[in-house]
């Protein structure tokens, strides 16, 4: 067997944070015939140390000379945001497979430089929006597509809790804020949904309860062509509970909650509506149009995805692209997208 295309992909991790030692660490763990960790990087010595012990890595301070290391065949940057644009230039001038942690720069500008460095290096740069592949957004969007819904027009998103957050992520200058935390996963998700770029944005962003000069609330409003919006809702100042996704369409709605079950109301499949037609007549007295009797279903569904099979997830498909040239499913262009609606939503804001 040629090992070429078997062999596992030797990561070099850069950044051992909440991104890099508390996910990707883990994850790759899990799965060390796709990847092996070789080599480490973080200014922190004490980091460095646990990785050694864990993984018997090599271990650096200095990004340049994990870079060096050619060992390294997949350089995973997941260092802090403001650092995304210089660490992926660096590691794509070298020609290496560059995986990026989200959000992959700061604004549109940035990320036409890092597609032209991506085009250079061979296309070998892939953004981690992992969420793409959640369980959830999953079951919503195979639900959609069944039209059992009819014809969806609207999609609430909603994430948060309260939280007074006093680190890195409430200053901008660190890239920090909601928009470039946990925006990128849900501005994808929504132009998932709307299945092409929006030709409306309105944005609300608001500092609530963290400190630092960076965002914790973001309102955003998208509308494509056809009429479908997505409302997302992204909120460090969260009371009280709401669903993450409600979905509405002509023939029937659903709300999800993390941990819970897809609730559906739909109307009968079997039910064959007669046609109806406006009248100027005036109605009867209390009512309101001629009356009609609706047969509506009622049902939960435990969260359970059919493309969840196969090479679905991140890491597995990070190795189908570096080993068996298969394409990424999150493209360079709608990671780009995602930074494009992320750079309108901050214009004109407080937090531009």
């Amino acid at each position: 067997m040629d090992t070429r295309f078997t062999a596992p992909v030797r990561v070099g991790i850069v950044g051992l944070g909440r991104a890099g030692w508390g996910m990707h660490c883990p994850e790759l763990e899990k799965i060390p015939a796709l990847f092996k960790i070789v080599a480490v990087c973080d200014p922190i010595k004490e980091r460095r140390d646990l990785a050694v012990a864990k993984y018997n890595c090599s271990a650096y301070r200095r990004y340049e000379d994990l870079l060096a290391d050619h060992e390294v065949e997949l350089v995973d940057i997941a260092t802090p945001s403001d650092l995304h644009v210089e660490h992926a230039l660096a590691a794509l001038a070298t020609g290496r497979w560059t995986h990026l942690e989200k959000p992959m720069c700061r604004t549109s500008d940035e990320a036409l430089v890092l597609r032209a460095a991506a085009i250079k290096a061979r296309n070998r740069l892939t953004i981690r929006h992992n969420c793409r592949f959640d369980p959830a957004f999953l079951q919503v969007r195979e639900i959609i597509a069944s039209g059992l819904l009819g014809e969806v027009y609207d999609i609430k998103l909603r994430r948060g809790g309260f939280a007074r957050r006093d680190d890195w992520q409430t200053v901008k200058r660190c890239g920090g804020g909601q928009l470039l935390n946990t925006g990128p996963h849900i501005i994808d998700h929504a132009l998932q949904f709307l299945g092409a770029p929006p030709v409306k944005i309105w944005s609300d962003l608001k500092r609530v309860a963290a400190v630092g000069d960076a965002e914790d609330y973001v309102h955003i409003l998208l509308r494509n062509a056809e009429g479908l919006t997505v409302d997302l809702e992204i909120s460090g100042g969260r009371i009280l509970h709401e669903p993450q996704y409600t979905v509405t369409g002509s023939r029937g709605a659903l709300t999800l909650s993390a941990g819970e079950e897809v609730r559906l109301r739909y109307l009968d499949p079997k039910q064959k509506l007669p046609r109806r037609r406006s009248s100027v007549r005036t109605p009867p007295l209390g009512s309101f149009g001629t009356p009609e009797t609706l047969k509506w279903i009622e049902e939960s569904r435990p969260v359970n995805p059919k493309a969840l099979s196969g090479l679905d997830r991140t890491w597995e498909c990070l190795f189908a692209a570096i080993r068996q040239n298969r394409p990424f499913p999150v493209t360079l262009d709608q990671a780009i997208e995602v930074i494009r609606v992320i750079t309108a939503a901050r214009k004109e804001t407080a937090f531009n």
